[in-house]
Order: structure tokens, then sequence, then C-alpha cells
């Protein structure tokens, strides 16, 4: 990697600007984690007016059912679209953290096994990718419908995809809380992996 290519890696993927920076990649998760909950709660709000025998929010023929579906289509755009840089920024810090212990390491028994914080940030970037390819196929589906309602099917999907989402999440805190992903390179944390 040239050393521009790679300060600028370092840079907008690590948030690595000084001696004690911060990672970026936690300060992107908020608002493709708030905007994809509140599209799947919209579109589990709307299926529970169509599909349950009774709601006492709203009726079928309500004005505000489609305003429901509306919102829920654009915070779901919106969603996918800032799910961007906590794509690219998750996929920086995964690389630098597999750059930094290796992908594996050898067992009690000498079998090889992935090292235990890159398994859980494999499958803290597997689900949330999940969810975002949950998210474009929603969008995909209801572009063309009118008012942007969602179908059963769709209904559903919001419902595992939220499941997934929060599950993804809890991952991601796990990484940080239990593991240090992020906060050992900076002040004390990282006095004391140096230590």
């Amino acid at each position: 990697m040239s050393s521009l290519v790679k300060r600028c890696f370092e840079v907008v993927g690590l948030g690595k600007f000084g001696e004690n920076s911060h990672p970026i990649h936690p300060a992107t998760v908020h608002f493709p984690l708030a905007f994809l909950t509140l599209a799947n709660v919209l579109n589990l709000i709307y299926g529970s007016v169509l599909y349950l025998p009774s709601n006492p929010f709203f009726t079928r023929d309500d004005h505000n059912l489609s305003s429901l579906s509306i919102l829920g289509y654009a915070t779901n755009l919106l969603g996918i679209v800032t799910s961007i840089p906590a794509i690219v920024t998750g996929a920086a810090e995964l690389y630098a953290m597999i750059q930094a212990n290796g992908l594996y390491q050898t067992g009690e028994n000498g079998e090889k096994k992935l090292v235990p914080k890159v398994k859980i940030a494999l499958n803290h970037a597997g689900l949330n990718d999940l969810v975002v390819a949950g998210a474009v196929a929603n969008w995909l589906l209801e572009r063309n419908v009118p008012d942007f309602r969602p179908g059963g099917g769709q209904v559903i999907m919001s419902a595992v995809l939220m499941a997934v989402q929060m599950y993804a999440a809890y991952l991601g805190g796990d990484l940080i809380y239990t593991h240090g992903v992020g906060v050992q390179r900076q002040g004390e944390g990282a006095k004391k992996k140096q230590q």
C-alpha cells in the first residue's frame, strides 16, 4: 500500500488524525440504526393495522395509514444511505483488526480457530450487511407501489430484520465493552495495551 493510500485509509477509515485519535465507525452507526429501526417499526405498525383484526389507533381507510407507509419508506431510504459510511468505516476497522491480530489462533488441542474478537466482528458485520440488504429489498419492493405501502411479506421481513439488527448492535457493543475494540488505541487504553 502506498504511503498516501495508507494515510487516507487511516484518516478516513480509522479516524487516526493524531496520536490520540478516535475511531470513526462508532460515530457513523447511530443514524442507520435509528432510521432502519424506525422504518421497520413503521412497517410493523402498518402491518398490524392491515393484517390484525382490530387496531385502536388506525383504521384501514385512515389517511394517517398512508402517512405511515410514506414515512416508513423515507426512513428506510435514509437508513440505506446513512449505512454507507458505517459499512466503509466498519470494514476499515475490521481490516485493521485482522492485520493486528491475525485471523486465526491455535487452540489448546492444536486446532486453528478464529480469534474471538475477529469472529464477533465478522458476525457483527455479516448481520448488519444482511439488514442493509433487507432494507434495499424493501426499498425495491415498495418504490413503485402507491404510497409505498409494504406487503405482508415485507412486514414479516421487517420484524426479522429488526431482531437481527438489535442482535448485531449488541455484538458491536460487546466488541467495545468486552474486547476494548477501538478504545484501546487511545488515551489510557493505549497505555495499558502497550504495557
